[in-house]
């Protein structure tokens, strides 16, 4: 069917199985934290832990998800991932305790990683003019999900119940997502036109490559900052003596400019150097970081956590097309993949855990944690300078 090659309707397809894996893994854990904590007699640290398995789940598959691409169509991966997904939010309506939960998070975030990683892929051959734009199409529909969904999610635990909304949010999911998966595919009149530049690299070459572990440190370190702003803005804003309806605001630009700085910077990568965009908005965090502890005042706080927000959603997106440029589309997923073990496994460490420490140690000294973290940006911002083209 000619609609089926049209390339905004695959896009389209591409948004509605994304969506929902971006939904359950960060908007279903936060709605029904307070649910799981009573539920199980459970603190609010084995909850926190939660987040750390979804992580690690995706952490486990990018580079797998990656591999498999080579080798299987990456609408059947597609296909694999989105039906997982859905299926395991009906192991998450039968958990008896935390630890189906936590196996749950695992599966959640492993199974994401073969929706998200091939999507990227994809699109970027669908869209060769517009990687960067189609990127942060991508990753907006990913981590915006949760907007959409949380309200929805929070409506149906309180009127019908928490089996019925993880069943149904399953049901939903399979409808609406995973029977449109296996029509995401790069057409014909294109695929043919494709030309590969670049020679696949195997793993022991990738590991040598400088331009590599510069991404993987930033990924490591720009994420961990990045990623403890959604943590620490209640504690932040309560140790300033804001209540939760003020300090949301830090919150709130958080997030606002980490969806709208996807989609403008998205687009500005396929114009200008992704390199230096990335610079640009690291360095832009690092100094929000530094000023954000010496400030009282909650509205120029807020202002700060803009940049914030914007080097955390800019990190993804620009990221993704910088990868294909330096290593090749051919590499592209097992690289990416790589690259995303660095957020999975050691961002969550290096910002909410250590931060945690420090503040416990220092009685909620943020002066020294946001300095670290500035630093993180500011180091990240040297790391990029330096990823190239190998034959550069």
């Amino acid at each position: 069917m000619p609609l089926l090659k049209n390339r905004k309707i695959i896009l389209l397809f591409g948004c509605l199985v994304i969506f929902f894996p971006g939904a359950f893994v960060f908007g279903f854990p936060g709605v029904m934290a307070s649910q799981w904590q009573a539920l199980f007699s459970v603190n609010k640290e084995q909850i926190g832990k939660i987040m750390f398995f979804i992580l690690a789940g995706t952490g486990c598959s990018m580079y797998i998800a990656g591999k498999l691409q080579e080798k299987i169509k990456g609408s059947y991966i597609i296909f694999t991932g989105s039906l997982v997904c859905s299926l395991a939010m009906l192991f998450a309506g039968m958990a008896e305790n935390i630890t189906d939960i936590y196996v749950w998070a695992f599966i959640e975030g492993f199974f994401t990683g073969f929706v998200y990683l091939p999507c990227l892929t994809i699109f970027q051959k669908i869209f060769p003019e517009n990687r960067g734009l189609i990127t942060g199409i991508i990753n907006l529909t990913f981590g915006g999900a949760a907007a959409v969904m949380s309200p929805i999610f929070t409506y149906l635990l309180v009127s019908k119940g928490y089996v019925f909304t993880s069943n149904f949010c399953a049901l939903i999911s399979v409808l609406t997502g995973t029977l449109v998966a296996l029509l995401i595919k790069v057409p014909e009149n294109i695929n043919h036109q494709e030309k590969k530049q670049i020679s696949p690299l195997p793993f022991k070459s990738i590991i040598l490559l400088p331009s590599f572990w510069r991404l993987w440190g930033v990924w490591a370190l720009a994420g961990a900052a990045g990623i403890s702003l959604i943590v620490l803005a209640s504690s932040f804003g309560g140790h300033l003596g804001y209540g939760v309806t003020q300090y949301v605001y830090i919150l709130t630009c958080f997030n606002v400019l980490n969806g709208i700085g996807r989609i403008v910077c998205g687009r500005l990568a396929d114009i200008y150097s992704k390199q230096k965009i990335l610079m640009t908005v690291f360095f832009m965090a690092s100094i929000a970081y530094a000023l954000m502890p010496w400030l009282k005042n909650l509205y120029l706080i807020s202002f700060l956590a803009c940049f914030i927000g914007l080097g955390f959603g800019v990190m993804f997106t620009v990221s993704a097309p910088l990868v294909t440029e330096v290593f090749g589309l051919e590499n592209f997923g097992k690289i990416f993949g790589m690259v995303f073990t660095a957020y999975g496994f050691f961002a969550g460490l290096l910002g909410p855990w250590l931060s945690g420490v420090i503040l416990d140690i220092t009685d909620l000294n943020f002066k020294i944690v946001f300095s670290m973290f500035a630093m993180f940006y500011l180091v990240s911002v040297f790391l990029v300078s330096g990823v190239q083209k190998k034959s550069q």
